[in-house]
């Protein structure tokens, strides 16, 4: 089964990119600060059409006033309609395959359907045992639920136990000028409700061939204007909900330049 889907530079993940050069976005309320970091290759894309590329992303959720931030609820991304992710001919992985699973089992079982990797920095907040701080890998995967294109993030660590989880992200397009792919997951589902993420490290990037055609799964063009050499817009909204308070949104703005 193949899917195209309008993301824009990324997706995903899962989760905020913003220009060639490295960098930051922060959004701060009350005491609760989210931090990201991006970084897109190439930065010469075509003016027409889309051209492979890979998106390497940092973010971090802080409390500024110390202890364990507040457990993500949800996140939103919706994405630049200037963009595709391409799957056709892809392999798809499916959670019973990675969860639960260990980093070796998960790409063991669903290493051809690789999207991207990384770490994970997390807290295990346990009743009347205060909390853990833990990290591991972090794995991305052309995923399928039921007969859906999704994007399955993978994490593992053995510290306190060993533990897995996977996160769901739906695909969805929307008309929602100049957005026009929405992906969306659930954490506590997820992660149950002890599981509290703050910091990931990732690379999005996989070409593949597929019927003698070198293909990617993520592409994207340049939209700038005839006559223009670089264009600047908004390439995703970052929407993140936490439990007892008011979402926190942030808009990403993209640079680029035109490689004809």
């Amino acid at each position: 089964m193949s899917a195209k889907v309008k993301a824009g530079a990324l997706s995903a993940a899962l989760l905020l990119t913003l220009a060639a050069i490295a960098t930051a976005a922060t959004v701060q309320q009350g005491g609760l600060r989210i931090t990201a970091l991006a970084q897109l290759k190439p930065y010469k894309l075509p003016r027409k059409g889309t051209a492979p590329i890979a998106v390497f992303i940092a973010g971090h959720l802080q409390n500024a006033e110390g202890g364990v931030p507040p457990q993500l609820q949800k996140l939103k991304i919706d994405v630049n309609r200037h963009g595709l992710l391409q799957s056709r001919g892809l392999p798809v992985c499916r959670i019973p395959e990675v969860q639960p699973a260990s980093t070796q089992r998960a790409l063991s079982d669903c290493g051809d359907a690789l999207i991207g990797s990384g770490q994970f920095w997390a807290s295990i907040v346990l009743p009347d045992q205060g909390a853990y701080r833990t990290q591991g890998r972090l794995l991305v995967f052309n995923g399928r639920e039921e007969k859906r294109p999704v994007i399955l993030a993978h994490i593992y660590t053995s510290h306190p136990f060993n533990t897995s989880f996977v996160i769901t992200f739906s695909i969805k397009h929307i008309d929602k000028h100049p957005y026009g792919t929405e992906l969306q997951a659930s954490l506590p589902q997820a992660l149950g409700s002890w599981g509290y993420l703050d910091r990931i490290k990732l690379t999005l990037r996989r070409k593949y061939r597929y019927l003698g055609h070198q293909l990617s799964y993520f592409n994207a063009g340049c939209p700038a204007p005839a006559g223009a050499k670089r264009a600047s817009f908004p390439l995703a909204y970052a929407e993140f909900s936490f439990a007892g308070r008011a979402p926190m949104g942030a808009t990403v703005n993209k640079t680029c330049a035109v490689g004809e």
